[in-house]
């Protein structure tokens, strides 16, 4: 039996990243070299911070702004969000399954696809390589 594990996405504050870091280290385990953050596009309050968890319930409901992701691509996005892009760019008329159309995934190299109050976004994401950015 495999463990695939889930990705956890959290939306943090830039003025928070350090505390949150630390508290993903020290409070819930997180091996920090398994930890991306990347930089959004037009959101120049928040990081978007993504690591890999075998246990759901062990960050459910205990991390603020945090859903689970996926990645394709170096894409990250959330299911609803893809299936809200199938509806509004492929005029999806729900004669197939969403995960039966085919989508051209070079065009959201590096986006971030998810819902914001119910409204689709995508922005440019830009990984921040090195973590020590964060002590300046």
């Amino acid at each position: 039996m495999s463990r695939k594990g889930i990705i956890i996405g959290s939306f943090v504050k830039k003025t928070k990243i350090l505390s949150f870091l630390e508290n993903l280290k020290y409070v819930f385990g997180v091996d920090l070299s398994k930890v991306f953050v990347y930089s959004i596009d037009s959101n120049d309050k928040e990081y978007l911070v993504t690591f890999k968890s075998f246990n759901k319930d062990k960050f459910a409901n205990k991390l603020f702004n945090s859903t689970i992701m996926h990645v394709k691509n170096n894409c990250l996005f959330s299911i609803n969000a893809i299936n809200k892009l199938i509806e509004q760019e492929y005029n999806h008329s729900g004669d197939k399954e969403n995960n039966e159309i085919e989508l051209n995934w070079d065009l959201y190299k590096n986006k971030l696809i998810i819902l914001a109050g119910g409204e689709l976004k995508i922005n440019d994401l830009t990984k921040i390589e090195d973590k020590c950015h964060f002590l300046s």
